[in-house]
């Protein structure tokens, strides 16, 4: 079916325009600021609501009550279904440090439902986060399952399933640059989370192939003071390596405003993209949860762990990191959204067909308000929801 959507202002990675979107099946096929030929043509009329490319997440664990360490296909489609009605078109599904039964067996329910997938957000593949961390910055990771990247540890893991895309690991673990090399040679982005290293530790990191932070500023290391002596940790050393792409929680919660604007100054759009870290408490009531067998409570919209000491996640959708870097960290609209389409497309290399509104690209399109609240979302050409109708699919 060609679509036309008209009377938009279009999100461009590097501006915002008026004009029109028109797609053909499941491909855009044309964006212009030109009249469009509505001739034999489904016409949605935009009413100057911003249109844009559909949001990329590349790392969530859950919503819905439902985690993708469930290893069900039902948990799958529930946490699908609650990110989509919030403009989150691909993921990639992330995992917990756990057994390594449990991961490999939630491993290949997300590769199964990814060769599945017919209409609804689309699965990438997956991110393996866990089982090789530091123990000093394990955060909310299970420390009873927390182990060092060797080969006999990692290898069954790997093999096991074909679709993993990322991996999050700390480098000054035992056999960490050994696993990045294994993993680059694989084509699998690596990057460091969960991490207590220092300077020199992260830069062997990353000439061995870590080329990624996961979460910056949480669950790593920071600037310190052995002996009087100022040490670097990694949060510092991926601001001062151009090449490193840095991912961040913008939920308003987990990174505060002023750190927000550094990481956006230093980064620029280009080497910094959003991602919801979401748990099975996301579109939930708040209350009491498990996250890889730890007790977590969320109030005020912020996960804990139940013992304190640690965020366990959070309850964020893409939305809403969109307007905490527009309303409170004063990004420019086309750039908050350009962090969540085409920077992590770029990150995992699928920016040859999402992450932007070009002809030939797939037709994954959100349409959303001033407030930046989603209210149509055309996923691989298949209208998912339609607010502006008053319906939703």
């Amino acid at each position: 079916m060609k679509r036309i959507f008209k009377n938009a202002k279009l999100v461009l990675p590097e501006r915002i325009m008026l004009g029109f979107v028109e797609t053909q099946g499941n491909i855009i096929t044309g964006v212009n600021t030109d009249a469009p030929d509505e001739q034999d043509a489904a016409v949605i009329d935009c009413q100057g609501l911003y249109l844009s490319p559909g949001f990329i997440d590349l790392h969530v664990h859950g919503g819905g009550g439902a985690d993708f360490m469930d290893g069900s296909a039902e948990s799958v489609q529930k946490i699908l279904a609650v990110h989509g009605k919030y403009g989150t078109t691909s993921m990639l599904p992330t995992t917990l440090t756990g057994s390594r039964e449990n991961v490999i067996q939630a491993l290949k329910t997300i590769e199964e439902a990814e060769n599945k997938w017919t209409k609804g957000p689309r699965i990438l593949g997956a991110h393996l986060e866990g089982n090789f961390f530091s123990m000093e910055q394990k955060g909310a990771q299970n420390p009873a399952y927390i182990i060092p990247p060797t080969k006999e540890n990692y290898q069954p893991i790997l093999d096991a399933v074909s679709n993993i895309r990322r991996v999050s690991c700390a480098p000054e673990v035992e056999n960490a640059l050994n696993f990045a090399r294994e993993l680059r040679s694989r084509g699998i982005l690596v990057s460091a989370a969960h991490t207590a290293a220092e300077y020199e530790a992260f830069l062997a990191g990353v000439n061995h192939g870590f080329s990624h932070v996961t979460h910056i500023f949480n669950g790593m290391s920071h600037v310190h003071s052995p002996n009087y002596y100022c040490k670097a940790g990694v949060c510092e050393s991926a601001l001062l390596l151009d090449e490193i792409c840095v991912e961040v929680i913008a939920d308003g919660k987990h990174v505060p405003r002023e750190l927000l604007k550094l990481l956006y100054k230093i980064k620029g759009p280009e080497r910094m993209h959003l991602c919801t870290d979401a748990i099975c408490a996301t579109d939930m009531p708040e209350g009491e949860y498990l996250l890889g067998g730890l007790a977590v409570v969320v109030k005020d919209q912020v996960a804990a762990l139940k013992t304190g000491g640690s965020f366990a996640g959070s309850v964020c959708t893409t939305d809403k990191l969109i307007r905490t870097m527009v309303q409170t960290a004063g990004v420019p609209l086309y750039d908050a959204v350009r962090m969540i389409t085409a920077t992590p497309a770029k990150q995992i290399g699928e920016y040859h067909r999402l992450g932007s509104l070009l002809p030939g690209k797939l037709a994954d399109l959100n349409i959303f308000n001033e407030d930046i609240h989603v209210e149509y979302t055309l996923i691989n050409g298949e209208v998912y929801r339609d607010d502006l109708r008053g319906s939703c699919g």
